[in-house]
C-alpha cells in the first residue's frame, strides 16, 4: 500500500481512471480516496507556494538567498478593523497573503504570524499586486511599483499596515475592486511612498463605505441585543395551582 501511495505523490498528473483500474479489490478503496484528494489538492488554483519570479532577480530568490542587497523590503501589520468608529482594531493572525507580479501571476502565497506580522522583500525594477484577505473577511489589496533609478539601487524597508473586516450582508465593497494604495519610489524623498494623489480620491471613497458599515454593525448590534432581551415562550409560562 505505501508503495501505491508513493506512486500517487510522484505523479499527481497521471488520469485517476489508471489507477482505479488497478484497485480491484476493497482493500485498495482508502487508496482510491487518498488518489482523488491528492488530485484535487494539486488542482486547485492560485494553490501556489513559491514559483519563479524572474530567474536571479526573482522573488523567491529573495527569499532564499539573504545576500541580496538590491530589494524592497516590505514590513507589514494586517488587522481587523473596528466594528464601530469609536472602537479599536486588533492585530489578526493567519490572514492569507499573496504576491503577484505585473501580469497578476501568484508568485508567493503565506499567512500573517500571531502578532499579524509579514515581512517579504521585493525585486526593484518591478510592478506587484499585494492582496490580503482571510476566510469570511473582505479581500483588499496594494500595488507596489518598486522601480528606481539606475544609481539609486539599494536595499529599501517600506512599512506598512492593512486592516480588513469580516463580510457584512449589504454592504456595497465594490470600491474594494480598487488597489486601496499605491507605493512607489519617490523622487523627493529618495525613498519609497505612497501615491498620495490616489490615496487622497481613494480615502473618499472607502470613507463611505466604511460610514456604511459602522451603520449596519450598529443595527446588527442593536437587532441582537433586542432579540436577548426578549422573553421566549416558556419564560412566560406560570406554574399549575396546585392541587389537593
Amino acid at each position: 500500500m505505501p508503495h501505491l501511495y508513493r506512486r500517487i505523490l510522484w505523479y499527481p498528473k497521471i488520469p485517476l481512471y489508471l489507477y482505479i483500474l488497478f484497485s480491484y479489490s476493497l482493500k485498495h478503496i482508502p487508496a482510491i480516496f487518498f488518489a482523488i484528494i491528492t488530485c484535487f489538492a494539486f488542482s486547485l488554483p492560485h494553490a501556489v507556494n513559491v514559483h519563479g519570479g524572474g530567474g536571479d532577480t526573482g522573488i523567491d530568490t529573495l527569499l532564499k538567498d539573504k545576500t541580496k542587497k538590491e530589494y524592497l523590503e516590505m514590513r507589514g501589520i494586517v488587522m481587523q478593523s473596528k466594528r464601530t468608529e469609536k472602537g479599536e482594531g486588533k492585530l489578526l493572525d493567519s490572514a492569507m497573503v499573496t504576491i503577484y507580479d505585473g501580469l497578476h501571476k501568484p508568485l508567493v502565497i503565506f499567512r500573517t504570524n500571531k502578532k499579524g506580522k509579514c515581512d517579504f522583500r521585493l525585486p526593484l525594477n518591478q510592478k506587484y499586486t499585494i492582496e490580503v484577505t482571510r476566510t469570511g473577511f473582505v479581500t483588499k489589496f496594494l500595488e507596489v511599483n518598486t522601480k528606481v533609478p539606475d544609481d539609486k539601487k539599494a536595499a529599501y524597508i517600506f512599512p506598512f499596515s492593512i486592516d480588513i473586516f469580516e463580510a457584512v450582508k449589504g454592504l456595497d465593497v465594490s470600491v474594494l475592486k480598487k488597489p486601496i494604495a499605491k507605493v512607489n519610489y519617490s523622487f523627493s524623498q529618495d525613498h519609497f511612498s505612497y501615491d498620495f494623489t490616489y490615496t487622497d480620491r481613494i480615502n473618499n471613497e472607502l470613507k463611505k463605505m466604511y460610514k456604511n458599515y459602522y451603520f449596519l454593525q450598529t443595527v446588527e448590534n442593536e437587532v441582537g441585543a433586542d432579540t436577548l432581551s426578549q422573553k421566549t415562550p416558556g419564560d412566560t409560562l406560570h406554574k399549575p395551582p396546585h392541587k389537593k
